[in-house]
């Protein structure tokens, strides 16, 4: 048994369980932790777990022999006595060094005053990355100016500027498309004023029509309609009549 292997084993473990006893020493602790930035702002790690260490002389459990006998294919009594010498050097090793590396998990510490903390090796998303399925993502500066520029060459309005002309090429400039030739502007003007002459003939036949009725209208009033119908003597006569 050595590091490595030992590393190995909470690596494969530690995925499906939150508690990992190394006997006479501690526990490893998993616990869930949401997605967070790198400490230089660059980088977004996906929803992971957090693993942790607690000191405890008294800790046991055979979870770490179970898996060893089971993966290498050992007798139970071998697993128990090659963890358990390896245990034994392994705690004062940790003392004398003050830290000990587990390739691939992370890195168990150990403070002056005799406290152990442990830090997870996020390298590549860290142990749970593959697990959970998410990858880090890396986030990448935009410049305003390059964002700006692939937008106009995107945009169907955009032409690019053409190159310099180095001889004097006289150049004839079409016409816009919505300019109208003198023609045209003829015929516009000719409709508009025969619209005119017709609007204007109109309200003289209705102004004359008007006139006229006022004019009957007055001529009825006064008496005078009559005498452009009848002669003098059958106006008498129906004067007499009418008497």
């Amino acid at each position: 048994m050595d590091v490595h292997l030992l590393s190995r084993l909470l690596k494969e473990l530690i995925i499906d369980n939150d508690r990992i006893a190394l006997p006479g020493m501690g526990y490893f602790q998993a616990e869930p932790m949401p997605a967070y930035f790198s400490e230089d702002g660059k980088t977004i790690y996906p929803p992971s777990k957090r693993i942790s260490f607690k000191w405890d002389d008294k800790a046991s459990g055979d979870m770490l022999a179970t898996y060893y006998t089971k993966v290498y294919g050992i007798d139970r009594n071998t697993a128990d006595i090659e963890l358990d010498t390896f245990f034994k050097q392994l705690k004062p090793m940790l003392h004398e060094r003050k830290f000990i590396d587990f390739p691939g998990v992370g890195r168990l510490k150990l403070t002056l005053d005799g406290e152990a903390y442990f830090v997870t090796d996020n390298t590549d998303g860290g142990v749970f990355s593959q697990a959970f399925g998410f990858e880090p993502v890396i986030l990448k500066p935009v410049s305003k100016s390059s964002d700006s520029a692939a937008q106009a060459e995107d945009s169907p309005e955009f032409f690019p500027e053409p190159a310099p002309v180095t001889t004097a090429i006289p150049v004839l400039e079409p016409l816009p498309a919505q300019a109208k030739t003198g023609q045209e502007e003829s015929k516009d003007k000719n409709g508009h004023i025969n619209r005119r002459r017709i609007w204007v003939t109109v309200l003289s036949i209705l102004a004359a029509i008007i006139i006229a009725a006022v004019i009957l209208i007055l001529l009825g009033r006064g008496g005078h309609l009559d005498s452009l119908f009848y002669s003098d003597e059958e106006l008498e006569l129906i004067q007499q009549q009418g008497a």
